[in-house]
């Protein structure tokens, strides 16, 4: 099978986006071991996470022209080199800023990785054949996040923080020696000058504002400088909008959204996206926070909706996609996932953890349903040329829509504890916060049963082998 280029594709970009997804999760279970180490408080640990974050999403946007300019090939291997430098740097940083300036080289690297993984991946496979490629990379996409954490706390308890990041070493090593091998050099003659007005424009638009949603929480949305990141990266982003429609081959190429199928997909993703990311924060919380689990038990919580994704989109995820198309998959996946998170306000102290597996493994068949046609009909009325293009557009918004998820969900926790004078309240108490949580993220996913609505089968005809 590794014989057809297409599957070389996408073992490739299946490795590189392992890494990155693993290391993401990984280092998260790690912050309280780096704060003890450098001796320093949470509220400075946070940068460890954060300076990776935003470098990631001040990077997405030019992603599809750097790969379109200077060819997807090129581009590609250097960003794992990339990631693979920063990754051996974090491993041998000595302080918390050396720590941080190697992340943000990590965060270089990772920020390319998967929109221009994506965009080789969906211009390898024909229209007919995306939904398997759709589902080859799900089934990592769901799986690595449930073992990253079981990694991370593996390694710390049993070797050294530093190993989260040296780990990546030998296999970022497998990908750019795979990438080398079997990646073809593809670019566009017709890219475009560089745009520098617009790279600094999203740069500091979309990092503005995910730093915004992400630490809003924490500072207060109507602190100084929560209100100050929000101007500011609103105002950027508004005059990139305006910069970035004038211009004949722009960065980052907004005027994609105007092709129907795209735009709709986008939409229903974003709120999708918001509810799935934000529910992955609020549950551990739930479990850790306030029943007083482990982090493994909350994991092992966790894991089943990884498990329903992949068993979903493996077994009948692309027959159904096929048989039925992705609106009615859209509205019905989107429905019963929104129903299923808001369901877990139903949860009290004494609700036992396999009935918590239970409802993570149904949230995980309803939204694989989701995740396996947003993935197959994104690009569906998309040309091989635009794909570059469209794969930094829908990956800047799923950064946002990450951000604003989780966002909400901590503040709706953080808003009812302080009505409730703190976290000493009682816990019959400040179970309310939770549920509250899980019922608001519900009903954020709630309006993408609409949003499906004005997809158009006949658009995503050709993935479904019809044209």
């Amino acid at each position: 099978m590794l014989g057809q280029y297409k599957y070389r594709v996408m073992a490739v970009y299946i490795v590189g986006l392992m890494m990155t997804i693993i290391d993401g999760t990984a280092v998260n279970v790690a912050l309280p071991t780096l704060a003890e180490e450098f001796g320093v408080p949470s509220t400075e640990i946070e940068w460890v996470a954060l300076s990776y974050l935003l470098t990631l999403a001040a990077v997405i946007p030019a992603a599809g022209w750097l790969g379109d300019r200077f060819g997807t090939k090129r581009m590609f291997v250097l960003a794992l080199a990339t990631f693979v430098l920063g990754s051996a740097l974090c491993g041998a940083s000595q302080s918390l800023n050396q720590l941080i300036a190697s992340r943000v080289v990590q965060g270089l690297g990772a920020g390319l990785i998967t929109p221009i993984g994506s965009a080789m991946l969906y211009r390898a496979f024909p229209l007919a054949e995306r939904a398997t490629a759709t589902v080859g990379v799900l089934s990592v996409a769901v799986v690595a996040p449930a073992v990253g954490p079981v990694i991370g706390g593996l390694l710390v308890d049993n070797a050294s923080w530093q190993w989260i990041f040296l780990i990546n070493l030998p296999i970022g090593v497998i990908a750019l020696a795979l990438g080398w091998l079997w990646l073809r050099e593809e670019k566009l003659e017709a890219a475009g000058s560089f745009d520098l007005g617009g790279l600094v424009l999203s740069a500091t638009g979309v990092s503005a504002l995910i730093f915004a949603l992400s630490t809003g929480p924490d500072f207060g949305w109507s602190s100084t400088i929560i209100l100050s990141a929000a101007i500011v990266g609103t105002f950027a982003l508004a005059v990139l909008i305006v910069l970035e429609l004038r211009l004949d081959q722009p960065m980052l190429a907004l005027r994609l959204l105007a092709n129907r199928m795209f735009r709709t997909i986008n939409i229903t993703a974003s709120m999708v996206y918001a509810g799935f990311f934000g529910f992955i924060f609020v549950l551990p919380l739930y479990l850790q926070d306030l029943r007083g689990f482990s982090a493994t038990e909350s994991g092992i919580s966790q894991a089943p909706q990884a498990v329903g994704i992949f068993l979903i989109s493996n077994l009948i995820g692309k027959r159904m996609y096929k048989a039925i198309g992705p609106r009615r998959l859209l509205m019905v996946g989107s429905a019963l996932t929104a129903a299923v998170t808001g369901g877990f306000a139903f949860f009290d102290l004494d609700t036992p953890l396999r009935l918590i597996m239970i409802g993570s493994l149904a949230r995980g068949m309803c939204i694989g349903m989701v995740f396996v046609s947003i993935q197959t009909a994104v690009y569906a009325t998309i040309s091989n040329a635009d794909t570059g293009r469209a794969a930094s557009v829908f990956n800047t918004q799923r950064q946002f829509s990450f951000a604003a998820g989780v966002a909400l969900g901590a503040t709706v926790i953080a808003s009812r504890i302080d009505a409730l004078g703190g976290e000493s309240a009682p816990a019959a108490d400040l179970l309310g916060a939770y549920r509250w949580a899980f019922v608001v993220l519900g009903l954020v996913m709630a309006p993408a049963v609409l949003a499906a609505f004005f997809v158009h089968d006949s658009d995503a005809a050709a993935t479904r082998g019809l044209a």
